[in-house]
C-alpha cells in the first residue's frame, strides 16, 4: 500500500486539516453519547424509585388482611427449661398452670450379651411400630451383621446401636423412632431365634380369662376322696357374699362348680389365703389350797406374824398332737368318662399368706373340672376371691425379654387436670391457641402468661414509615427545580441543581398521590373508630413542632402512643389500614389497601408506568447508538473522500510545480546556447 505525505507539493499540513475537519463532521456522536448517558442516568434513577417504591407497596401489604394482625398474642414460660411456649392470636389472655409429670418416651428393648465373634443362627424378625410391619430375614452372622440388616428393613422405624458391655461382651439395643406408647415395638418371628439372643422370652399374654368363684353353703359337700385325716370335727362358714370361706379345726369340704371348668395348660386356681392369730385361753383355776406353816416377819423391829399359801396345779393331761403332713391346702377333682375320680392335692404352707396360684394347668390340661376342695387339720383358715384363671396368649407376638425404656405417653397437668399426649414437641391443642414443647419433667407447676403482643405489629408500622421517608427523600432527589436568586439567572449563577425527573409530570403527581392517600381518612366500623393516621401515635411531627420539620411531609412514630393504641383498640387499628365496606368478605377500603392499589400502576406487575420509562430509554439508547453506528459509517467514507480531494490537490500541484520547473530549465538552458 502507498505511503501519502500530505502537504509535500501544497507546503500545508493536510493531516491536521482533515482532523480537524472530522472533528467538525463527529459533532452529531457526541450528542447522541451524551444522549444515551443521560437515558442510562433515567434509567438508573427509574430502578431506584422502582425500588423505594415496591418497598413502600409490601409495607402497605403488611399491614392489612391476613399478613397483619393487630391482635396478636404471647406466652411466656416461667420455666423454658422444663417448658416451651408460643402463643398465637387465638390465645386467651391470662396465666395458666402447668406441671409436667412426665416426658413421652421411645420404646428401648435390647438382647442378651453376645459375644462379639459369636455367629449367630439363621432366623426371622418382625418388628411392628405404629402401625408398620417391617420383616427382617436375617442369614446368620456377628451381632453386628444383625444391627446392619435391622438398619436396612427397618430403618425408617427403628434406630439400633451395638453396645460394648465389658470386654467382648455386646448387647443390640433397638430403639422405636415414634415417640409415646403408639411408638412401643412388637416382636413376632422365629421364638426359639428370638429367645435365642434374648430378645423375646416367650408368648405374649394379652389377656386374662377369668372364672371366679362365689360360694354358696349348700353346695359344700364332705370330701369324698381318700386322704383326708380322721377325726374331723371342725366347721365351715360362708361370707354373706359367697367369696370367702373360713374352716375353723380340722374340716375337709368340697365344693361342686356350677358349670365345669375347662382347664389349659396355664390355668391356675388362685385365691386369697391367711391364717387368724388364735386367742391364748386364760390359765385354769388351781384344783386345791394349801395352808402352811405360820410364818414371822419382823419390819423395822415390829414383829408380824403370817401364814405360806400354797397354790397346787395338777397337771392336765393332754392328748398327742397328731402329725399331719400340712396345716390347710386345697384341691381339684375331675371324674373321666368311666365315672373315675381323679384328684389332685395342693399344699399351703402354714406361714403363707396372700395370693396363691396353684398350677392345675399343669395335671389337668384339657380337662374340665367339676369340683374343689379345701381343707384344715389345724387351727383357722380363711379361703377368699377364689377363682379359675387362664392367661389368653398371642402366639405370634412375644414378650420383650430386655426392656431398657418403656414406651410411654407425655402427662401433664393444666391448672391440676391431668393430661396424657404421644409426643413433647407441638402440643398444640391443651390450651387453646397456644403451642407446647416439654423439656423435662417438674416437680412444681410452671405458669404460662399469656398476653397482647404489639411488637410485631409496631415493626410492621415502623417499617412502612421508613419506607415511606425514604420514598420521600427519593423523590425530593429526583424532582427539584432549579433555584435561582432573581428573575433571569442562569442555572450557573444558581445554589442547586435540577432534578433529573423535574419536568416528568407522571414522576411529580407520585409523590402527591401518594401524600393524599397516606394523610387522607378512612371510614372505620370499629367500637373505637381510627380514621386518620396520627390517632395512632404517627404523624409529620408533634404538636408546636418546627415548620421546617412538618414540611418535609416525613412520618414520625409514637412509639409509645402506638403500642397503647394497638393493645387496647387492635380492631380499629386494622380496620383503619384495611377494611371490608360492602360485606362480601373482600377487602376494599382502608390506607394501606388504597395505598397499595394505587402503586400497582407504577410498580405492580407486568407492564407498568415505571417498566413502560425504562423500556422508553432502552428504546431511546438502541436508537441512538444506530444512528452513531451509521454516523461512523459516514466518518470512514467522509474521510476517504477528504483525502482522496486533498490528494489530487497535492497531485495538480505537483504536476504544475514540475512543468514550471521543465520551463525553467528550457529558458536556462536556451540563453547560454546564444551566447
Amino acid at each position: 500500500m502507498p505511503v501519502s505525505i500530505g502537504g509535500v507539493a501544497s507546503g500545508m499540513d493536510t493531516d491536521a486539516i482533515i482532523t480537524k475537519l472530522m472533528e467538525v463532521e463527529a459533532r452529531p456522536i457526541k450528542k447522541l453519547q451524551y444522549e444515551i448517558a443521560e437515558s442510562n442516568d433515567r434509567k438508573k434513577a427509574l430502578g431506584f424509585l422502582n425500588d423505594s417504591l415496591k418497598a413502600l407497596s409490601d409495607s402497605a401489604r403488611d399491614l392489612y388482611g391476613f399478613r397483619a394482625s393487630y391482635d396478636e398474642k404471647k406466652a411466656v414460660s416461667s420455666n423454658p427449661s422444663v417448658l416451651e411456649v408460643t402463643a398465637s392470636k387465638l390465645a386467651d389472655p391470662g396465666v395458666r398452670k402447668v406441671e409436667v409429670v412426665k416426658l413421652a418416651s421411645n420404646h428401648k428393648i435390647a438382647t442378651d450379651q453376645i459375644e462379639e465373634d459369636s455367629k449367630l443362627k439363621t432366623g426371622k424378625i418382625v418388628l411392628k411400630v405404629n402401625g408398620e410391619e417391617h420383616t427382617i430375614k436375617f442369614k446368620g452372622g456377628k451381632i453386628t451383621s444383625l444391627k446392619d440388616r435391622i438398619d436396612e428393613v427397618a430403618g425408617e422405624s427403628v434406630s439400633t446401636s451395638v453396645i460394648r458391655i465389658g470386654g467382648d461382651k455386646f448387647v443390640l439395643s433397638i430403639e422405636s423412632k415414634v415417640q409415646g406408647e403408639k411408638g412401643k415395638i412388637g416382636v413376632e418371628g422365629d421364638l426359639g431365634f428370638l429367645r435365642e439372643i434374648g430378645l423375646a422370652s416367650g408368648e405374649k399374654i394379652t389377656d386374662q380369662k377369668t372364672a371366679g368363684l362365689i360360694f354358696d353353703r349348700r353346695y359344700f359337700s364332705p370330701y369324698a376322696g381318700s386322704v383326708a385325716g380322721e377325726g374331723q370335727d371342725g366347721s365351715l362358714a360362708v361370707s354373706e357374699d359367697g367369696k370367702s370361706v373360713t374352716i375353723d379345726g380340722m374340716l375337709w369340704q368340697e365344693y361342686a362348680l356350677p358349670v365345669q371348668a375347662d382347664v389349659k395348660k396355664d390355668t391356675v386356681l388362685e385365691f386369697d389365703f391367711k391364717r387368724p392369730v388364735e386367742e391364748k385361753k386364760d390359765e385354769p383355776v388351781p384344783s386345791r389350797v394349801i395352808m402352811g406353816p405360820d410364818e414371822r416377819i419382823v419390819v423395822k423391829g415390829i414383829e408380824l406374824k403370817g401364814y405360806n399359801v400354797s397354790r397346787i396345779r395338777e397337771e392336765e393331761k393332754k392328748p398327742p398332737e397328731k402329725e399331719y403332713d400340712s396345716a390347710a391346702g386345697v384341691g381339684v377333682v375331675y371324674t373321666d368318662e368311666a365315672g373315675v375320680r381323679n384328684e389332685k392335692r395342693y399344699i399351703i404352707d402354714e406361714k403363707a399368706e396372700g395370693r396363691q396360684q396353684m398350677p392345675i394347668g399343669a395335671d389337668f390340661e384339657g380337662r374340665k373340672i367339676s369340683r374343689v376342695f379345701f381343707y384344715s387339720n389345724k387351727g383357722k383358715s380363711v379361703f377368699s376371691n377364689a377363682a379359675i384363671s387362664t392367661p389368653v396368649k398371642d402366639d405370634k407376638s412375644y414378650e420383650i425379654k430386655n426392656q431398657i425404656a418403656p414406651a410411654e405417653d407425655a402427662v401433664v397437668k393444666l391448672d391440676g387436670i391431668e393430661i396424657k399426649r404421644d409426643r413433647n414437641s407441638d402440643l398444640n391443642d391443651i390450651i387453646k391457641g397456644v403451642t407446647m414443647n416439654l423439656r423435662q419433667a417438674s416437680e412444681r407447676p410452671v405458669d404460662v402468661k399469656i398476653e397482647a403482643d404489639a411488637e410485631k405489629s409496631i415493626d410492621k408500622i415502623k417499617k412502612f414509615v421508613e419506607a415511606y421517608n425514604k420514598y420521600i427523600d427519593l423523590n425530593r432527589q429526583l424532582v427539584k427545580t432549579e433555584e435561582v436568586s432573581k428573575p433571569g439567572e442562569s442555572k450557573s449563577q444558581g445554589n442547586s441543581e435540577r432534578g433529573i425527573f423535574s419536568s416528568d409530570m407522571s414522576v411529580i403527581r407520585i409523590e402527591s398521590t401518594v401524600k393524599r392517600i397516606v394523610n387522607g381518612a378512612y371510614p372505620n366500623s370499629a367500637d373505637r373508630q381510627i380514621k386518620i393516621l396520627p390517632q395512632i401515635g404517627v404523624s409529620t411531627g408533634k404538636v408546636n413542632a418546627a415548620w421546617e420539620t412538618i414540611k418535609t411531609g416525613k412520618l414520625v412514630v409514637d412509639e409509645a402512643e402506638l403500642k397503647k393504641v394497638i393493645v387496647e383498640n387492635p380492631e380499629g387499628v386494622k380496620l383503619f389500614f384495611g377494611s371490608d365496606t360492602d360485606a362480601d368478605t373482600r377487602i376494599d377500603s382502608g390506607m394501606a389497601y388504597a395505598l397499595e392499589e394505587m402503586l400497582k400502576a407504577y410498580v405492580g406487575f407486568g407492564r407498568n408506568v415505571i417498566s413502560s420509562k425504562i423500556d422508553l430509554e432502552n428504546e431511546n439508547i438502541r436508537i441512538s447508538n444506530d444512528r452513531i453506528a451509521r454516523h461512523e459509517d459516514h466518518l470512514k467514507k467522509h474521510e476517504a473522500k477528504l483525502r482522496a480531494k486533498f490528494g489530487a490537490m497535492e497531485r495538480a500541484i505537483s504536476g504544475a510545480n514540475s512543468q514550471k520547473n521543465w520551463m525553467n530549465q528550457q529558458m536556462g538552458n536556451s540563453g547560454g546556447n546564444s551566447k
